[in-house]
Order: C-alpha cells, then structure tokens, then sequence
C-alpha cells in the first residue's frame, strides 16, 4: 500500500525514526478535495474541502508492520482518535494514484487548529 504524505512523514528522517527503516524515493503528488490546516500542536492536518488540492509525497511499499507503526504514530486508535486512514486517488506526475492519507479528526482538531 502507498501513503500520501503531506506534513511531518515528508520529512525521510521523521519516516525513518517510525517505521526503523528507509524507503525508496518519494514522487510529488496532488491530493483534491481537502485543505491542509496547520495546529497549534506544531504539525499539519487535512479536512475535505470541495474545490481546493494539497500537495506532498507518494511513498510506496509500506508493509503491515510499517502500517501497524505508522497508525500508532498517528494516533489512530485513540480516544478520540487524531487522525483517520482512508484510501484516496492522488494525482502524480505519470497519473493517478491510490494511496492511503491521515485525514484529520475536527472533533479532535477544533479547538487546535490555526485558522
């Protein structure tokens, strides 16, 4: 499965301290359909806004393991959960591209969010 990244897991460095490994080159992609949010709590989130895209980073190859770190990292199991995963097309240089993305939780967000 790939991952569409759009905040602190474009930085190579961050992916590396969750997963424990390197991946393969990144490729630049286009997310339509959400609007990036900066918080107060120093990293960015993305919320489904008709009409506007958010740039970042394809990554491809993540395993289960990789998965199972990267939804702990993101806090998709807390309560209230930060951080949705859901499965999107992205647009890349070469065409579409299906790829998982962290969808913001507003009902975690509100309160933290810079607008």
């Amino acid at each position: 499965m790939n991952l569409f990244a759009y905040g602190t897991l474009m930085d190579k460095r961050i992916m590396f301290k969750v997963i424990g490994r390197s991946l393969p080159t990144a490729v630049p992609a286009t997310l339509h359909g959400y609007r990036k949010y900066e918080t107060t709590l120093g990293y960015p989130i993305v919320l489904p806004e008709p009409g506007v895209s958010t740039t970042g980073l394809v990554f491809f190859g993540l395993t289960s393991a990789d998965w199972k770190k990267l939804d702990e990292y993101e806090v998709v199991n807390g309560h209230p959960p930060a951080y949705f995963r859901r499965m999107a097309t992205v647009q890349g240089a070469h065409g579409s591209i299906s790829a998982n993305v962290y969808i913001g939780n507003l009902n975690f967000f509100r309160t933290r969010l810079k607008l």
